[in-house]
């Protein structure tokens, strides 16, 4: 690439030269000056131009690489490209599970009330055919789930990016998918509480029937409503994990 060479400056000493060499370069593919599809110097040009070791320059390009604003392509270089919505998506569902061991449920609840009450009203607003056929097929297939603890979640999840894809918001599906592992466990979680299944069909039947309404204050409400029997569904089910019921039926 002809005018990369001129854009790098020496980095000062320090105990953290790859990070800044990172930051000076997420700098200039964040502002423009580096596009996707430029390829970047080699190697050995790139610790020159910074001032520091080729070991530097990699560490900062294995960096760049893993937040999918740089590609190595084999025979070509690396190469400046795009994040991606999935690379998003898992850098952040990556950081939630290695931030912490032990999930805080009731913080994922309080992101889910800010969040897809909203979501809920913009998708009965801006919703489209297509969007409320998925939604009742989901339903569909939801209703003849007996028993199986995973299609359970996978259906519940499914629901709510539906809605998530209704809003035409692409922000939010990728807000949501950031926590999908979460919310997957949790609902393979509440399964085990007795009629969750059908309780979470008859709030997802009725946050549908606010969207096809194109009611966005009921929307919202029906969405209230259904995280609050969701809140307390996990709250059983924390409780049944904690003192299991026994063949005798009682908890221990």
């Amino acid at each position: 690439m002809s005018h990369a060479s001129d854009l790098f400056q020496a980095i000062e000493r320090g105990s953290t030269l790859a990070n800044r060499v990172t930051r000076q370069m997420e700098h200039l593919i964040v502002e423009g000056y580096l596009k996707p599809g430029d390829r970047l110097p080699a190697e050995r040009e790139l610790a020159q131009q910074f001032g520091v070791s080729r070991t530097v320059v990699r560490e900062a390009v294995r960096a760049l690489v893993a937040k999918g604003l740089l590609e190595v392509r084999p025979g070509s270089g690396t190469v400046v490209s795009s994040p991606t919505r999935d690379a998003v998506t898992q850098s952040m569902s990556l950081l939630l599970r290695t931030a912490q061991l032990e999930i805080d449920y009731d913080k994922v609840h309080e992101i889910r009330r800010i969040l897809e009450v909203e979501i809920a009203a913009l998708a009965a607003q801006r919703r489209t055919p297509q969007d409320l056929e998925r939604m009742e097929e989901i339903l569909r297939e939801a209703s003849e789930i007996e028993g199986d603890r995973n299609c359970f979640a996978e259906c519940d999840v499914a629901f709510h990016a539906a809605l998530a894809r209704a809003t035409r918001n692409e922000l939010f599906s990728v807000l949501l998918d950031s926590v999908v592992d979460i919310m997957l466990k949790v609902r393979e979680m509440g399964f085990s509480v007795p009629g969750t299944p059908a309780r979470a069909f008859r709030y997802h039947q009725a946050i549908l029937e606010q969207i096809k309404a194109g009611d966005p204050d009921r929307a919202r409400q029906a969405m209230r409503e259904h995280l609050i029997e969701s809140e307390d569904t996990m709250r059983r089910a924390l409780t049944l994990l904690a003192h299991p019921v026994g063949e005798d039926g009682a908890q221990s």
